[in-house]
């Protein structure tokens, strides 16, 4: 039997959940979706240029659980956990566990993410939120942010936000639609007229609201003027940010979508080859753990027993926030610049020193941007701390064999560098592209069977699934026999 939420938490959350709805609605058309970045010292969200004060609820990891901010050890005693205290406060008055366990397990849920993403809009309800965001967090974990910030506005009644809040609201959670009807009515200030399956009501521009409703389903939404006619709400003009304050200095980039597409292609054949190398170099170079020796002179990375050509590549400074590619990778550069098949010229392949200060996750555009280059020229990708180098000695293979096992974690591990430097509306075509491309640069079947919820590379006689959510994280990567069935 498929997990819901408790009978206390769904009693006290459903009268909150049609304006918690109308008024997400209004901030994702206030502060679209776009690139996204935190402070949780401050705390705030920046996103799509706008900085707002929000505070971190919790955090959804890709295992199913949901930890409450205020049960992480990281954060629980700093100001960015106060408001999700103070969800735990009214879980404890009103006897609800959900609230109260500092770490909830969503995998019976029918769809897990979707039950935390549920769980963001109850605490906007829960605490009189004003929007709320979701940041990539820990490789491709989630975390959730209510924003309180006087910037954005209280939602006020307009005929499709409100028939969409009041339909939503009603269908989000399991329960009667007259609770979270009778909550939006409540917010709005109407009073409720009661008939045979309808609410209705006069709102305070005049117009007549009538809210047909049936069971556990909204049936019909119906607003008219005082007069039967055009609401004049409907003309009323569009709410905006109250003196937004404009990001300063935050991360406003991600990885340059010209050479996405690019990366999506090379980054986890990328990690395949420099995995094979380090097994080379184990069972022909007397490796044992120490890491090699950079000899510049002698253009090799050295190691125990012997030497690899390698040629340098660039290095980067996360304290400092540059990157900076080496001297002598003009054709490195250009051919990933022939890869995008732009004649953009881009700051990420200019010569000199990238200031990475406008980025978000720093690193990851670094190193993803020296594996990119590497790979697309033919070359393995391998770093001594922030350095790295294109390791261009013939004896390596130029496609390494691998195995269910390899081929699992070096896909997980490609969608980790990719999932924080990827717009959401790109991410489903982006991560697809990065699983198939893996498998078939390997020489490799690619099935589809299970679209769109997973796909498979074919190794032989077993399968490796890439599962995906509906925004196109890559949630799980697991392998076993061919077309078998999965616990």
């Amino acid at each position: 039997m498929t997990a819901s939420f408790s009978d206390p938490f769904l009693a006290l959350v459903r009268p909150h959940l049609a304006w918690a709805c109308e008024q997400l609605d209004l901030f994702e058309s206030l502060v679209p979706i776009g690139t996204t970045s935190f402070d949780l010292q401050e705390p705030s969200v920046t996103r799509s240029g706008v900085t707002l004060r929000a505070h971190m609820i919790g955090t959804y990891a890709l295992d199913g659980t949901w930890l409450w901010a205020w049960g992480n050890e990281h954060y629980e005693d700093t100001p960015a956990a106060a408001r999700a205290r103070e969800l735990r406060e009214i879980g404890e008055r009103a006897g609800v566990p959900e609230l109260t366990d500092a770490m909830l397990d969503f995998t019976p849920f029918h769809n897990p993410r979707l039950a935390a993403d549920h769980m963001l809009i109850a605490c906007i309800g829960l605490l009189d939120g004003l929007g709320g965001t979701i940041c990539a967090f820990s490789e491709r974990g989630r975390m959730f942010m209510v924003v309180d910030d006087p910037a954005v506005p209280r939602a006020e009644p307009r005929p499709r936000r409100l028939e969409r809040g009041l339909r939503n609201g009603a269908a989000l959670l399991p329960g009667p639609a007259l609770k979270p009807v009778q909550g939006w009515f409540r917010r709005h200030g109407v009073e409720p007229e009661y008939g045979p399956g309808r609410v209705a009501g006069t709102l305070a521009s005049g117009d007549r609201l009538v809210v047909g409703i049936e069971g556990d389903e909204v049936t019909g939404v119906e607003l008219t003027g005082a007069d039967g006619g055009l609401p004049r709400s409907a003309a009323a003009g569009e709410q905006e940010l109250i003196a937004p304050r404009a990001a300063r200095g935050a991360p406003e980039r991600l990885f340059p979508a010209a050479l996405l597409p690019v990366a999506a292609r090379e980054i986890a054949l990328s990690i395949r080859r420099t995995r094979a190398m380090v097994t080379y170099a184990r069972e022909h170079l007397g490796m044992v753990g120490e890491p090699p020796r950079w000899d510049e002179e002698a253009g090799e990375l050295l190691f125990p027993g012997g030497g690899v050509a390698a040629r340098r590549l660039g290095a980067y400074d996360l304290e400092e926030r540059w990157f900076a590619w080496a001297p002598g990778t003009d054709d490195l550069r250009a051919r990933l610049r022939e890869e995008a098949g732009t004649g953009e010229e881009l700051p990420e392949l200019a010569g000199g020193r990238l200031d990475l200060t406008p980025y978000a996750a720093r690193e990851s555009v670094a190193v993803t941007l020296a594996r990119t280059a590497a790979n697309a020229s033919g070359f393995t990708f391998t770093s001594l701390g922030n350095e790295f180098f294109a390791v261009t000695d013939e004896r390596l293979p130029a496609v390494p064999d691998t195995d269910p096992q390899a081929a699992t974690e070096e896909v997980q591990a490609g969608a980790s560098w990719l999932h924080g430097i990827t717009e959401a509306g790109v991410r489903e075509e982006t991560m697809r592209s990065m699983a198939t491309a893996y498998f078939e640069r390997l020489g490799r079947p690619v099935w589809h069977y299970g679209r769109p919820e997973f796909l498979s590379g074919v190794l032989g006689l077993y399968e490796v699934r890439v599962f995906f959510a509906p925004d196109g994280t890559i949630t799980e990567v697991s392998w076993g026999m061919l077309m078998a069935p999965r616990a």
